[in-house]
């Protein structure tokens, strides 16, 4: 029975082809922008979060800052200055994973060669590469080793050593940092145009054991920084305020003070864009799923126009011994399927321009942002189309139903 109705809603289908096909125009327009521009977003978020996460998909900033006494204000603020031993003690706290200080020499003079250019120099340990999210082109990292011995060695970012050595390869090459001469050891991946630069882009940086910078250039054990990864992201705030407990403890100020440090986290910038975006996504569905309601109401008046003009066939089929619940079922299924057959095309047309569009975007263009197809907004898009079709119907099929074979015949 179910086959029949099938066969006799498609036959109803070609024989209005022309007016379904003007019905559904919205339904179609609706399914592809709905299909286009979810895709878009979807690409254009991830582009967004992967450009942030580079910089550390999980990184941490702790500055230092001032504790003010009691009664006196600004005037009797005392400065906190952070040590060797207090980016130390975080790597025994249970959420952090990572940690790392950061020393910086704003601006030094790095020659190689018959080059001269000026780079921010920091100094790290071997857990920057973790926190920091760098990744070896050539040669290796910093070491444990090159930490605790001191050795004067650097690790490139992929511009300075552009910049510094050339197409030539820099692995292996000595630069010199003021009057002290240090090793290459290796090079980083680029990561292009970052999203957050903290202190100047990483591309830029050369890194240098801590331990070389406190010996030769610093000759103190203050950090200006310290950075680090929490086990999760989820923890991230959580690593914060232990930071600030055992930081406090040993610099005589309460954690709850905003004042003694202040955190960057990048998880705060990652909650803004995925809100944002969140609600970018809420605006578009219901933009487009107005347009399906819109093509639904037009599917339905044209349904209830059909029904009037088939009112002869429908008392014919009732005469012959046509229930009304097969009457009821045929055309439900007519207005269903015209919703879903033009969800379809739309959604075929919306795949077709966002795979027509990522085709002609580089996919290793950090300025580009290829469109992606969800499966789960598909789905959702599909489902949707087949509740509207029969929403749609539900009228239609109910007045045609309701019909009495008696007066359909004499019409």
């Amino acid at each position: 029975m179910l086959l029949e109705l099938l066969r006799e809603a498609l036959r109803s289908l070609r024989a209005h082809a022309f007016r379904y096909g003007l019905t559904s125009v919205g339904i179609v327009w609706g399914v592809l922008m709905l299909t286009y521009l979810s895709a878009t977003m979807e690409g254009t978020h991830r582009h967004f979060v992967e450009e942030i996460q580079e910089v550390g998909p999980r990184i941490v900033w702790a500055f230092p800052g001032t504790v003010a006494k009691k009664s006196v204000g600004e005037r009797g603020a005392r400065a906190v200055e952070l040590e060797t031993e207090d980016v130390l003690r975080l790597e025994d706290l249970v959420s952090v994973e990572h940690s790392d200080p950061n020393i910086a020499l704003w601006s030094m003079v790095v020659r190689a060669g018959r080059r001269t250019k000026l780079f921010n120099v920091f100094g790290v340990t071997e857990n920057s590469r973790h926190v920091r999210n760098f990744e070896v082109a050539s040669g290796r990292f910093l070491t444990r080793t090159d930490v605790e011995s001191g050795a004067r060695v650097a690790f490139l970012g992929d511009e300075a050593a552009r910049r510094l050595f050339g197409r030539e390869p820099a692995v292996g090459r000595t630069l010199q940092v003021d009057s002290v001469r240090l090793r290459v050891v290796g090079v980083a991946e680029p990561k292009g145009s970052q999203m957050i630069n903290m202190m100047g882009q990483d591309d830029k940086h050369i890194l240098v054991p801590y331990t070389t910078v406190q010996r030769w250039f610093r000759r103190t054990e203050r950090v200006h920084a310290m950075v680090f990864s929490p086990l999760t992201r989820e923890e991230s705030w959580q690593a914060i305020w232990h930071t600030r407990q055992v930081t406090g403890l040993h610099h005589h100020f309460e954690p709850q003070s905003d004042t003694a440090m202040s955190f960057v986290n990048v998880q705060d910038v990652l909650a803004i864009v995925n809100r944002i975006f969140f609600g970018m996504r809420i605006f578009l569905v219901t933009a487009s799923l107005v347009t399906i309601l819109v093509g639904a109401i037009g599917v339905m008046n044209i349904m209830l126009v059909v029904v009037g003009e088939r009112t002869r066939e429908i008392g014919l089929r009732k005469a012959v011994g046509a229930s009304d619940r097969s009457v009821f079922l045929q055309f439900l299924l007519e207005a269903a399927l015209v919703s879903t057959l033009s969800g379809l095309v739309g959604a075929a047309l919306g795949l077709g321009l966002v795979q027509g569009l990522a085709s002609l975007l580089p996919a290793d263009d950090p300025n580009a942002s290829p469109p992606i197809l969800d499966p789960g907004t598909a789905l959702a898009t599909f489902l949707a189309l087949v509740a509207t079709g029969i929403a749609a119907g539900v009228l239609p099929a109910r007045r045609a139903a309701r019909i009495p074979p008696a007066e359909a015949v004499r019409s």
